[in-house]
């Protein structure tokens, strides 16, 4: 019975593999094309970057730099809405690149906070911020794990993301625990930088093979057009 289940779980394997990389092609075809007709990003186009730092309260040893130590962990950091084009409703996105020790791309967008919701994208008005998680969990030592962060206080008008973010966390399907705080400067510009979450995961982080192959080719793909701050056409 044991070989039995075994080979089971290999053929299931290989299953979501083959899967994963059918997935992963066809993504990439499609943001490969949406790029170079816009002549930069496929996603993200328009945004705003800035410098940030992130301080951690103490809690469950994880196996995650950013979790296990209080920090100050310093960041590069760039809001964007999803089309691209300013106006109108749109998924809101917030891509963090940790340096020091806990270097790593961490991508966040808006979704719910329920059990289900966290896994489902949201879209937002113009002007609106609220909660961003990392969609999809990270895989650690200890179990999958997924962020979240909240806007904390009072948000600045002219279109400008929060200054400051409750940071959270949770495994799949439990509650979320807050862990610590994001602090963020913006400039009045846009930057050229992309982030890649599964070739540059969190020390102490990785991503799991199915969403490597769901994702990476598009990461690929994407970065062989120019990352061009400017907006798009609505064309």
């Amino acid at each position: 019975m044991e070989a039995r289940a075994g080979g089971d779980e290999s053929i299931g394997s290989a299953v979501l593999g083959g899967l994963g990389w059918i997935g992963g092609r066809a993504l990439a075809g499609a943001f490969g094309l949406t790029a170079r007709l816009r002549g930069t990003r496929a996603l993200h186009a328009v945004g705003f970057c800035g410098t940030g730092r992130v301080t951690i309260e103490p809690g469950p040893r994880s196996g995650v730099v950013l979790l296990d130590e209080p920090g100050p962990h310093a960041c590069d950091v760039r809001w964007s809405r999803a089309t691209g084009l300013r106006e109108g409703p749109d998924i809101e996105g917030l891509a963090v690149r940790l340096t020091g020790p806990a270097a790593g791309d961490v991508l966040l967008a808006s979704t719910g906070t329920g059990v289900l919701t966290r896994h489902v994208l949201t879209v937002r008005g113009r002007w609106d911020h609220g909660p961003l998680t990392t969609l999809l969990p990270l895989e650690t030592a200890r179990g999958r794990l997924l962020l979240r962060v909240d806007p904390a206080g009072p948000v600045a008008g002219g279109g400008e993301p929060p200054s400051a973010y409750r940071l959270l966390v949770a495994a799949p399907g439990h509650p979320w625990h807050e862990r610590g705080r994001l602090e963020l400067t913006w400039t009045d510009s846009d930057c050229t930088r992309r982030h890649d979450p599964v070739g540059h995961a969190p020390m102490g982080t990785w991503t799991s093979p199915l969403w490597t192959a769901l994702r990476q080719p598009s990461y690929a793909v994407s970065q062989q057009v120019r990352a061009d701050p400017e907006e798009p056409s609505r064309g």
